[in-house]
């Protein structure tokens, strides 16, 4: 049966390979510019999450939701709940950088985002940039860029309340209100999820630092309270100010060295949007993101605490009709907690930018540079440019070249000795890369597509060495395909995505041509929905070809197949029921070598919100 899912969706995939899942052509896009452009003027690759995608497929996480996006790999240690690294386009698991309404999101030691304690249940929609973008966002972005915006109200007042229970014990309630005029609007919410979960590591592979190497049978539970407040107002003078905050606490249980984890996340921020003149709109935003983790185990007891604050001015100045000129300003300072024991606990940067966004006919064009000034790495500039022309009104041709740059993080640089041995280096470079892309999108009897290639060269990246300690030793070269397709075939909505990418390792050592860990070389995703009165089904394919879990390519993890099955029932107009089934066909299968994943697991939810 699974060889029967796997071809035909394989072969529905193909049929579809000249079509792509963006965004409508009236979507806003805010991530790719800094600014607002409609999706087809949008030079960049882009792919949009909206609340009705998280609601239809019934989405737990951020990974789940991005998971069968174009260039997307996701490696999971264990479940809900437990350590989640994104790799987007074959680069690294830092190489992406999150940001939320507008600002970034905090990280831990590693210069990572704790993704996976990121409510999605307060989240109005996800927007995911391929490619460079440190010329506007700075580093962390060689990969692209991932913003995820919170719930936003709009309308007359409005309660909603969904309760949910599956497989594992899991439970789960979320709250809120929403509501607002043209010049003022609010949304607050909450929520808490909790699992027993599944045995996260079963110790099978018996080998020092694969997997947890430990033998514990027991559930690995996880619980998770959020809460998210959104407010603003339009004053008469069309200026606006606005706040948000996104708070998430709870605790992680694991297998090995450590067992379990208090964690800590909240990020919250002030906006001011000042219109000075016809031409002329300043945009200024003060925020704070904290990080906090306790780690306990029966060998060891560690505590993180970090903290980063930004502020960011931006100045829009509209030339003319069809020429916009950013010019901007960040500062960015980083702390860490100072019983970490790193021999440095804080780092900052300063960071001008400038962007120029024009059409000239049938072409369009998007200049962007930054300097940014770091205190332990100097000046760096980087830049991109994009270009793209109109080949009938039906067909457009992109093209693209960017620079990137990754600081090390304060973990490589500062990480205090074990028992002697030095586990850090203070003389790492950042990570620097160059990306070329071009790309086809267009819309032939009522198929929407695209079809995107690209080469992304890393130098100085940083790996662990033959001791564990990281150098500057390696360098990558990534190349890429990427086919996305959206259509309706009679009452059915589809839409598919196609991703193969080579990560190359070109260390010149031991390692030099081998692939790159944990990046799966294929993905297959293809979705459809149909609504039947009161009633929609809704399912996804996702297919994952073979990816290895070390630099050496000697642990390889075997490709698989998942199938989801959503189904939605409209009681009456305030109440709807739905039932998700996850992994339908009980797939066994890993992303870390060593971690297990869910078998099949079931979850029932009733969503109440009264019709406007």
């Amino acid at each position: 049966m699974k060889k029967i899912i796997l071809a035909a969706s394989i072969a529905a995939a193909l049929t579809l390979t000249q079509q792509i899942a963006f965004a409508e052509d009236d979507a806003m896009i805010v991530t790719a510019a800094r600014t607002a452009q409609t999706a087809n003027e949008t030079l960049a690759s882009v792919s949009v999450i909206t609340g009705e995608d998280i609601e239809k497929y019934q989405y737990k996480t951020v990974a789940e939701a991005i998971s069968g996006l174009a260039g997307v790999t996701i490696a999971n240690s264990g479940g809900l709940g437990k350590q989640t690294s994104i790799f987007l386009r074959g680069t690294e698991s830092n190489h992406t950088q999150i940001i939320l309404n507008g600002v970034k999101l905090a990280t831990n030691a590693f210069g990572a985002p704790q993704i996976e304690h990121i409510p999605l249940n307060q989240i109005e929609r996800i927007e995911l940039v391929r490619g460079p973008q440190s010329s506007l966002y700075g580093s962390g972005s060689i990969g692209g860029i991932i913003q995820i915006f919170t719930k936003k109200g709009s309308g007359q007042l409005t309660p909603h309340l969904s309760v949910g229970f599956g497989t594992h014990n899991t439970k789960e309630t979320i709250w809120g209100v929403s509501g607002g005029d043209e010049n003022n609007w609010y949304s607050l919410s909450g929520g808490y999820i909790e699992t027993n979960g599944f045995n996260t590591c079963d110790g099978k592979s018996g080998v020092l630092f694969i997997g947890c190497y430990a033998t514990e049978p027991d559930r690995d539970a996880y619980r998770n309270a959020n809460a998210s407040l959104r407010v603003g107002h339009r004053f008469a003078n069309n200026a606006e100010v606005a706040f948000f905050s996104l708070y998430s606490e709870g605790e992680s249980e694991f297998d090995g060295y450590f067992n379990t984890s208090d964690f800590l996340q909240h990020t919250f921020g002030s906006k001011l949007k000042v219109d000075m003149s016809d031409i002329w709109t300043v945009k200024a935003t003060l925020s704070q993101g904290r990080i906090e983790s306790d780690n306990q185990g029966a060998f060891a007891t560690s505590f993180a605490d970090n903290q980063q604050d930004h502020f960011s001015l931006q100045n829009d100045i509209q030339l003319n009709d069809q020429h916009l000129l950013t010019l901007g300003y960040d500062y960015e300072d980083d702390k860490i907690d100072e019983s970490s024991g790193f021999t440095e606990t804080s780092r900052h940067s300063n960071a001008i930018f400038a962007q120029l966004l024009g059409e000239y006919g049938s072409h369009s064009y998007q200049l962007a540079i930054r300097n940014e000034d770091d205190e332990q790495f100097s000046s760096h500039t980087t830049g991109n440019i994009a270009w793209g022309t109109a080949i009938s009104s039906q067909l457009r041709l992109n093209a693209s070249f960017g620079r990137a740059f990754v600081a090390p993080s304060l973990i490589d640089l500062y990480n205090p000795p074990f028992f002697g041995s030095p586990t850090s280096n203070p003389d790492l470079d950042p990570e620097r890369s160059k990306t070329y892309e071009l790309g086809l999108v267009g819309q032939h009897a009522g198929v929407n597509w695209s079809a995107n290639i690209y080469r992304t060269k890393i130098k100085d990246l940083i790996a662990l060495d033959a001791f564990f300690v990281p150098q500057n030793i390696s360098e990558a070269v990534i190349k890429g395909l990427e086919l996305q397709a959206s259509t309706a075939v009679a009452g059915i909505n589809l839409d598919g995505q196609f991703s193969w990418i080579d990560p190359e390792d070109r260390s010149g050592g031991v390692n030099d041509g081998n692939v790159l860990a944990r990046r799966a070389e294929q993905t297959l995703t293809l979705n459809a929905n149909k609504s039947l009165g009161d009633f929609s089904l809704t399912s996804k394919v996702f297919v994952s070809g073979r990816r290895f879990d070390n630099a050496a390519n000697t642990r390889r993890i075997t490709g698989f197949t998942t199938v989801d099955l959503v189904g939605a029932y409209k009681i009456n107009n305030d109440l709807t029921a739905q039932v998700k089934i996850s992994n339908l066909f009980n797939e066994e299968y890993e992303t870390v070598s060593g971690f297990n994943t869910d078998g099949t697991n079931i979850f029932f939810s009733i969503n109440y919100q009264p019709a406007n």
